[in-house]
């Protein structure tokens, strides 16, 4: 579990690691930047002056909640996440039933953002196609949740656990909103020849077009 804050400027950290000085032994927290910071993207800070409260009263740091990998308990709170998007007029049972046996969600991953109160707001699931190759698929939020950003920040925040194992790593994902919440995140809508699944709009990471290497995992999405 990661914690995730909120820096009194307005920005979103995710606290990785509690480490300790090898001269002094004076603890530090490592954490990492939920934005595009062309200086860095992971930080160490003494612990003392993360936690401290500024001259004026105000935290440096606010933690507003956590990021982890879903339990078998949590998975289907998570699934009725998306039941008024996607029901497409099911029973709730037999929606769930089907999520439960797709493809995606057998051998995905998902990761969720939980409040203070530890419950459940968002969640993403993740398809770790090939070294350097991931797949984002059913972004969701709590309905009566929705519009408040949470959403965004777990993408980015598990965009960021999994940049630390693979710094390049690309990103893929259909959009079934306006794309101009993933273009916040990084993410550009890829050429007309890519477009295959309308009207989900195919998406990715990166300056460069895909590879002939990426380009085929579009296609196991569906």
């Amino acid at each position: 579990m990661y914690s995730l804050y909120r820096h009194y400027k307005g920005r979103h950290y995710l606290r990785l690691a509690t480490v300790t000085h090898s001269e002094t032994l004076e603890p530090h927290i490592v954490y990492r930047s939920l934005y595009d910071n062309p200086v860095s993207r992971s930080w160490v800070r003494p612990e003392a002056m993360f936690l401290e409260t500024l001259e004026d009263g105000v935290p440096r740091f606010t933690v507003v909640g956590a990021v982890r990998m879903a339990m078998p308990q949590d998975e289907e709170g998570l699934l009725l996440f998306g039941y008024d998007t996607w029901g497409e007029g099911r029973a709730a049972e037999t929606f769930l039933e089907e999520a439960v046996a797709a493809p995606n969600h057998r051998r995905g991953t998902r990761f969720l953002l939980e409040d203070l109160d530890h419950q459940s707001v968002a969640k993403v699931g993740v398809l770790r196609f090939a070294r350097g190759v991931v797949g984002l698929y059913s972004i969701a939020t709590r309905p009566e949740m929705r519009g408040k950003g949470y959403g965004s920040v777990l993408v980015r925040a598990v965009m960021e656990l999994l940049r630390l194992e693979e710094p390049e790593t690309r990103f893929l994902l259909f959009s079934e909103v306006a794309p101009d919440m993933y273009e916040r995140l990084g993410f550009r809508v890829l050429r007309e020849e890519f477009q295959r699944f309308r009207p989900s709009v195919a998406m990715a990471t990166g300056d460069t077009e895909l590879t002939e290497f990426e380009a085929p995992y579009l296609d196991q999405y569906f």
